[in-house]
């Protein structure tokens, strides 16, 4: 894990209180609070209790999205792979988290399993500055994915998409260039651009 994946795992942990996402069997979303438990350079780790739609999930599908808001209003969102790992993990955990034995007590523990979310890629994302900012961070050999949009060689340099930007992230150039680290997304670049010079980098 590089220092920018791991400066991020970090904070997902430090702010601890995140909400995650899985499928159900009929791909319906399902969404809960939970807890970020622990976090090394090999990735974070969740608990769940074997009763619970959130592991079958999990265990079904090999995967988690999490999501989070920093103490500052940055908001932290993440996809991953997530595996079963051995009940030393569950001992560590609560070793780390002494507040989570009053939920369960003595050997009850043990209903749960520690889940490894070991690879996977996310992004920051600050709205509260203007501009606004993100950046995406990525571990376990996945590449970091960069959506948005991006400005190809059709660009007629007429500055329709300068006018509609709302975070005013566009440099005039040839051709013009969108500063992805600034971008909103919005798309208002993509459908006001007269030449369709505007590229989609996302389904």
């Amino acid at each position: 894990m590089d220092a920018k994946a791991k400066k991020y795992v970090d904070l997902f942990r430090s702010v601890k209180i995140a909400s995650a996402a899985t499928v159900d069997e009929d791909g319906h979303p399902r969404t809960r609070i939970i807890n970020v438990l622990w976090a090394d350079d090999s990735g974070m780790y969740l608990v769940a209790s074997k009763g619970k739609p959130f592991y079958k999930q999990m265990v079904e599908t090999g995967e988690v999205a999490i999501s989070a808001m920093c103490p500052e209003c940055q908001s932290l969102k993440f996809l991953g792979k997530c595996r079963i790992v051995g009940k030393e993990w569950v001992d560590k955990i609560f070793d780390e988290n002494p507040g989570i034995r009053e939920v369960y007590p003595g050997k009850t523990r043990y209903i749960l399993d520690a889940f490894h979310v070991y690879e996977g890629q996310g992004e920051w994302f600050d709205l509260l500055h203007y501009p606004i900012s993100r950046e995406t961070f990525s571990y376990g050999g996945v590449a970091e994915e960069r959506p948005g949009f991006l400005i190809t060689d059709e660009c007629i340099e007429c500055g329709s998409c300068i006018e509609t930007c709302p975070q005013q992230c566009i440099e005039e150039g040839s051709p013009y260039r969108i500063e992805w680290e600034h971008c909103l997304q919005c798309g208002a670049c993509f459908e006001t651009c007269p030449a369709d010079a505007v590229q989609r980098l996302h389904p």
